[in-house]
């Protein structure tokens, strides 16, 4: 029997996409411009075969094309970072997350792909590479953040409802450590920046925007306060890996996958690599936050992809990243991730969606809104998600060690009010 209010189930089976393919009719309209070669830029290196298929089918669609040519970069960011600067960076590409920083390059690089307004209406995600409401690249897939965990190992806990609240979270991690020998949670210390795609399901979408309404970032309620308390609760009562400096993400999978760890948060990208390591069934859970009775179900892109802005085959590079980001392509499937491209989201996916709060994990914010936070955010010296949550990990680990939970809390809230109150 199945946990219930299981809002996943296997990922694997949920993700899969029926594919929505476009009209030949429009594809021997364009056809007269979309030609010649392309070479794209992707952050896989192990994407020969499904990247061959990608390439087939766009060729299929656009006979005029003549070749595809993907570089497969390891070290993207910073690679890539260095040739946007020279100048040769293909003609299609995925643009490096560290830009999102700094929005204000986006036009300085890529070619604009329309107004958010105007793309709004065919895509479900166009945020996450956006400036001053023209839309510079698109998610080649949308997956979620969630609750990954082993249900075996919550069956032999007795624990047969998902939770949806942090205190029902909780509870159930102490069963996990009362009842199993296994971790009740892994916390990813050495990657735990991933949590900051966790704030808008606590905070909205516009969380930036309230914070610097409230002043303080660091009182009771406000979305970074909920997230150190959550891993503070967790820490300090036993409920995370006892070396947490050492155990990485990869050990951590095969270890939930042989039971040894109950849950972690992850994308849903992962669970499928997880699930081939074991027999047990490996779920999914939405986040245990509720906003008017649904729990969260945050989407974002693992990766994101645009057009150079110099690209001498422009139009073709403009048909590639919508080809590319739809189900023709194959691509999102190989993910297991939902099409950014609403006319793709298949029936199940859309029930899915409507039974969950959708929040997308990059903030919709204004350029304006978005300097400001940071600005104050460097001030504080908490411009790294990564230094509060482990600093919080170390305090509930190693008391004596540290300064007190309620000491740094008020330390950080001393620091955001002071820096707030000088970037009124």
């Amino acid at each position: 029997m199945k946990l219930k209010k299981i809002i996943f189930g296997t990922v694997a089976a949920t993700f899969l996409l029926a594919g929505c393919s476009s009209s030949n009719d429009e594809a021997k309209k364009d056809n007269d411009t979309v030609s010649g070669e392309i070479t794209v830029l992707t952050n896989r290196t192990d994407g020969d075969d499904i990247f061959k298929q990608v390439e087939k089918e766009f060729i299929k669609k656009y006979p005029d094309v003549t070749k595809v040519k993907f570089e497969n970069i390891a070290d993207y960011d910073k690679t890539v970072t260095t040739r946007l600067n020279g100048g040769d960076y293909g003609d299609a590409l995925f643009i490096p997350f560290s830009m999102a920083g700094n929005r204000s390059n986006y036009p300085d690089y890529f070619e604009s792909l329309g107004t958010t307004k105007e793309l709004e209406k065919k895509y479900l995600d166009v945020y996450e590479a956006d400036y001053k409401e023209e839309v510079y690249g698109l998610p080649v897939a949308l997956n979620t953040l969630g609750i990954i965990y082993n249900e075996k190992v919550l069956k032999e806990a007795g624990i047969s409802e998902v939770p949806t609240t942090t205190e029902a979270f909780i509870k159930d991690l102490e069963l996990i450590k009362a009842k199993t020998g296994a971790t009740p949670f892994y916390s990813n210390y050495q990657a735990v920046a991933i949590w900051a795609g966790a704030l808008t399901s606590f905070g909205g979408e516009q969380f930036k925007s309230d914070t610097l309404k409230s002043g303080d970032a660091f009182q009771e309620g406000m979305p970074i306060r909920e997230v150190m308390d959550l891993f503070y609760e967790m820490a300090s009562k036993g409920l995370i890996e006892k070396d947490p400096m050492t155990l990485d993400g990869q050990t951590a999978f095969k270890d939930l996958a042989d039971g040894k760890i109950g849950m972690l948060m992850h994308g849903s990208q992962e669970v499928t690599g997880i699930q081939k390591m074991t027999k047990d069934p490996i779920q999914m859970m939405n986040f245990p936050v509720e906003t008017k009775g649904k729990t969260s179900f945050p989407i974002g892109a693992p990766s994101v992809i645009g057009v150079n802005k110099n690209s001498k085959n422009k139009k073709t590079a403009e048909a590639f990243v919508d080809f590319f980001v739809s189900n023709d392509s194959g691509y999102t499937k190989d993910l297991n991730g939902i099409s950014n491209t609403k006319a793709d989201v298949s029936n199940e996916q859309q029930k899915l969606m409507d039974n969950s709060h959708v929040v997308l994990t990059v903030a919709k914010e204004t350029p304006e809104t978005n300097a400001t936070y940071a600005k104050i955010a460097d001030e504080v010296g908490i411009t790294r998600l990564t230094d509060v949550l482990q600093q919080v990990i170390n305090i509930g680990l190693y008391p004596d060690k540290n300064i007190s939970y309620d000491d740094y809390t008020k330390e950080l809230s001393e620091k955001w009010t002071t820096a707030a109150k000088n970037h009124d």
